[in-house]
């Protein structure tokens, strides 16, 4: 059995473009988008979204009331109203790193600000392992570190009896082997808490792909750099 432990994640803001693009080995499911539709690129943030129809074959899609600001993966999800344990199979290869990360974006209909008087909630499971518990608080992203066992991993929505578990997206991004070393075959990482650095909304940075952090194995010196809140152009590959 896998060992779930906590991760946190220090964002330095280094750009205010949250633009990244789509990447290779990026999966970005948005629930309950109908099958019929091949994907579409998000305008935000320049990721392909694609239907979750491939990756699970139970629960309802349904629409959602937004606003201007909600993001177009938002506006959809998938329910799961029968069933104790629904799973989605992403797909993996065997002994490669992962990052997971779950979207569950306020439903009204479901929620305890409906008519209901039980406060949604339900459990996230990572194959047989807990990963964490989704409360009635807003729009939250979970996200875990794990190594996949097998040529797919089972991302599970659990029904507590606290209400209907749905989810609004689900994204899969690959990691480097000799990251997160902490991250095993029985030992899986869960995030804790995110603090941001450089500016005062809650939104998720997303690093530039047309700004690659330049991780090359050497020393970079630095010399008579003084601009406040900007990386040197030589850490974000843009030397001259």
């Amino acid at each position: 059995m896998a060992l779930f432990l906590f991760f946190a994640a220090i964002v330095v803001l280094a750009a205010a473009s949250p633009a990244i693009g789509q990447l290779p080995g990026f999966l970005s499911i948005d629930c309950g988008l109908e099958a019929k539709y091949s994907g579409y690129k998000d305008t935000d943030l320049g990721i392909v979204y694609v239907s979750d129809g491939p990756y699970i074959d139970t629960g309802e899609n349904h629409q959602v009331s937004g606003d201007s600001t909600t993001r177009r993966p938002y506006l959809t999800l998938r329910r799961f109203p029968t069933g104790e344990r629904n799973c989605y199979a992403l797909p993996t290869v065997s002994g490669d790193k992962y990052l997971v990360r779950v979207v569950i974006a306020r439903d009204s209909q479901n929620s305890s600000s409906s008519a209901t008087t039980t406060t949604l909630q339900f459990d996230l499971h990572l194959g047989a392992n807990y990963w964490d518990t989704v409360h009635d608080d807003g729009t939250e992203v979970y996200e875990a570190l794990f190594m996949a066992w097998a040529s797919w991993a089972p991302v599970c929505l659990v029904n507590t009896g606290q209400g209907s578990p749905y989810a609004s997206a689900i994204e899969l991004r690959p990691l480097g082997s000799e990251i997160y070393p902490a991250v095993m075959a029985n030992q899986s990482l869960r995030m804790s808490s995110r603090q941001r650095m450089g500016q005062i909304n809650s939104s998720v940075t997303r690093a530039r792909s047309e700004l690659p952090l330049n991780y090359q194995k050497r020393p970079i010196y630095i010399l008579n750099y003084d601009i406040k809140y900007s990386l040197p152009s030589q850490l974000v590959g843009q030397e001259k």
